[in-house]
């Protein structure tokens, strides 16, 4: 990457990878096995927040059961979550994306709080491994919101390939994503039907505000995203 490439990051749950009903079933398990009451898609959008523990505190337990619901993310969650991972496809619109992005000479990176070995592993069978310069990522379980922020881990790449924050949009279904965009200068994209709500994306006041994949293909031309 040199200081003239035009990168798109992009997050990877609900984002590319369809995931949204496997990550709000897993969460609705855990809950479920420590007899609490599952969450409807709706409420789930309306307090979802990484790292969970401050999803679970927004939502009122108490920090003895906010532990034992992080012990479970660790464990359980990905035992339950890896599995329907494998039966997601890709957002609609991905592939189209991510295939013009790159014959327009531009990286796409993925950015994301999930593992980088499973992250490959669905590129892989999903066959878009080709389509990305880089995955940035936790190593594993165990450093799971414990290394870096998605946030820093993106701050560090782009200082070693001296990237230009104006040549860089971020494309996320979180508030997290605006949030980092704002902070380093970046373009931010919000699309909705991931896993937080229109409100609350709203309210981030992001640069763009997507409801599929397709419309991003406009947002690139009119920000100059072109060979």
């Amino acid at each position: 990457m040199n200081a003239k490439t035009k990168n798109i990051v992009f997050d990877w749950n609900s984002t590319l990878l369809d995931d949204i009903h496997a990550l709000h079933e897993c969460t609705n398990k855990l809950l479920e096995s420590e007899g609490h009451k599952p969450m409807t898609i709706d409420f789930f959008r309306a307090h979802y927040t990484i790292p969970f523990d401050q999803l679970y505190r927004n939502m009122g337990f108490d920090e003895t059961q906010i532990e034992k619901l992080m012990s479970l993310e660790n464990s359980a969650f990905h035992d339950h979550y890896e599995p329907m991972a494998n039966e997601a496809g890709l957002r609609e619109g991905a592939m189209d994306i991510l295939s013009y992005a790159s014959k327009q000479g531009v990286q796409n990176v993925i950015l994301s709080n999930h593992l980088t070995g499973p992250i490959r592993t669905q590129l892989r069978r999903l066959d878009i491994e080709y389509l990305f310069a880089e995955v940035l990522a936790y190593a594993s379980r165990a450093l799971q919101f414990k290394d870096m922020t998605k946030g820093e881990r993106l701050r560090r790449f782009m200082a070693e390939r001296a990237a230009r924050p104006g040549h860089t949009m971020i494309v996320g279904d979180s508030v997290e994503e605006i949030q980092i965009a704002r902070e380093q200068g970046l373009i931010s994209v919000a699309i909705t039907g991931g896993c937080v709500s229109e409100e609350r994306l709203l309210a981030e006041k992001p640069d763009h505000l997507i409801h599929s994949l397709h419309e991003l293909k406009p947002i690139m031309e009119q920000r100059g995203f072109m060979s």
